[in-house]
Formats: C-alpha cells, sequence, structure tokens
C-alpha cells in the first residue's frame, strides 16, 4: 500500500553495520548484501553515493526531494553508528538546510544519543522523529529509561522485530508519539506471535499512544498456528489486521503537525 505514496523517500547516507543485539541476528541488510552479491562485508561502514541526497537538486534547480517528505533515514546502517562519527556532523547540516522535510530514523544506539548531536540541538529539532528498537524485554528495560531521559521533540517506539512478549507500560505517555510493531522477515527466522502484538496494542491504547502494526513478518503465529507469510504479504497483512490505534491518513499518528497535500497519494 505504502509504495503508491509519495510522501516518503529513502536516505542512506552510509551502508554497513555491526550486530550488537539479538534483534540484529537475522539482520536484513546481511541478507541483501549477501542476495546481491556484495564484495564487501555488511560489517563494514562507508559512505554511499547518495550521501548529499537532501540538498540534491535538479536541473531546474528544485530539489530531488520535494517538500513535504518523509525521509527514511540511514534504514541500511544505524544513523548513531560510531564508525560512521566523522560523517554524521555534516548529515546534521543537511537536516537543518531542510526544515520541509521530515527525518526519521531509528537506533538500537541509543546509550550513544548524546556523544552524537550538534552543539544547537537544544530539546530536538521539529523535524527529527527518532525511533528507538527493542526486540524483548531485557532491550526495552535498558533502552528505554535512556530514551525517555533524552531531549528529543518526536519520539517514537519500533518493537522490532518482535521476538517475546515485552511490557512497554512503564514508558508509555505522551511524550511517545507513536508504538510501531513488527514481525521478523527473512528466511528461518523467529517467529512473531499475535497475542505479543495484542498485548502491545492493549497497552498502548491504555496510556492513549498511537499504536502501528507494521508487518507480520515471515512467520507469523495466531490462535496457536503458525503461518508462513510471504515476503509480499506482511505488510499488508498486518494492515488488514485493522487493529492500528490513532493512526491517520498516510499511516502517520494523527498527533503529528506535518502538513501533505491530498495529491501525494496514488492508489
Amino acid at each position: 500500500m505504502s509504495e503508491n505514496w509519495e510522501i516518503y523517500a529513502d536516505w542512506n547516507p552510509w551502508h554497513g553495520c555491526t550486530k550488537i543485539s539479538p534483534g540484529c541476528k537475522f539482520c536484513y541488510v546481511y541478507r541483501q548484501d549477501e542476495m546481491y552479491g556484495s564484495e564487501i562485508s555488511s560489517s563494514e561502514c562507508r559512505k554511499t553515493g547518495n550521501f548529499n541526497l537532501p540538498i540534491k537538486q535538479k536541473r531546474d534547480k528544485s530539489w530531488k526531494i520535494k517538500s513535504g517528505t518523509i525521509v527514511f533515514t540511514c534504514f541500511t546502517s544505524d544513523f548513531l553508528l560510531k564508525d560512521a562519527d566523522a560523517w554524521r556532523e555534516d548529515c546534521w547540516l543537511m537536516i537543518k538546510r531542510r526544515p520541509d522535510l521530515y527525518f526519521y530514523f531509528f537506533t538500537k544506539r541509543i546509550d550513544r544519543f548524546l556523544e552524537c548531536i550538534p552543539d544547537d540541538w537544544g530539546d530536538g529539532y521539529d523535524n527529527v522523529l527518532v525511533g528507538c528498537t527493542v526486540e524483548n524485554q531485557a532491550m526495552v528495560d535498558y533502552r528505554l529509561p535512556i530514551f525517555k531521559s533524552l531531549p528529543i521533540k518526536h519520539k517514537s517506539i519500533m518493537v522490532a522485530p518482535m521476538l517475546e512478549s515485552v511490557n512497554l507500560s512503564p514508558y508509555l505517555d505522551d511524550t511517545i508519539e507513536e508504538v510501531a510493531v513488527s514481525g521478523e522477515s527473512g528466511v528461518n527466522v523467529r517467529p512473531c506471535d499475535y497475542n505479543w502484538v495484542l498485548s502491545v496494542r492493549e497497552q498502548c491504547v491504555e496510556k492513549n499512544v498511537a499504536f502501528r502494526f507494521h508487518q507480520t513478518g515471515a512467520y507469523f503465529i495466531k490462535d496457536g498456528k503458525l503461518y508462513r507469510i510471504p515476503r509480499r504479504y506482511q505488510l499488508s497483512q498486518a494492515h488488514k489486521a485493522n487493529i492500528d490505534f490513532r493512526i491517520g491518513k498516510y499511516m502517520v499518528p494523527e498527533n503529528v503537525k506535518f502538513e501533505w497535500s491530498d495529491d501525494v497519494y496514488h492508489s
């Protein structure tokens, strides 16, 4: 569904990442690199040819990424990866230069956040949403207290890949704009149980926090039965469950104040 929406763009200023926690075991970056026969190790971080994408212009001097776009940032690495410290300052400058874009990155390295922000960060940039990724209760209880303490204007919790039932309730309040849940994609990966998903939804409803069931993953348990979900259906099957809460137009939380015109969507 979202593949028809022009409000989204991908910006991967660098590629490659090191595995640091259980959620990294079947990392899709490693899997895709292997699929395409990359000669460079997936753990080796390197700048990409799209490093300057947010400030690239067309021949008519208009931006290649048009105003009002949500920019998925560094999804083939981690924006807070230590190996990329030398390049991140330039990225912040580009993000500042494009206040008309809404940059979204998620990280498993939220404990490095204060080391990685620019001097003028203050309580956060208006156009940056930071997602803290957690995959099990141990990571919930380690990362989310850090996340909650940080000066960030727009915060999202990404439970992905969801490896077990988790309790987010102690960390949910009006400072969290959204919780998203995803199963694990790939071959021979770990299953996601629908009961775990519903439990997180219940926690979000109780705290009035937006909830989105993003994707089922490759192996999905419902009513005690294990299903194999082909990759092309993992997003649509999650959407068909119709359990999102406080998610508005364009699959964006209702409380996000960012304007899009109707012509960005093509059915």
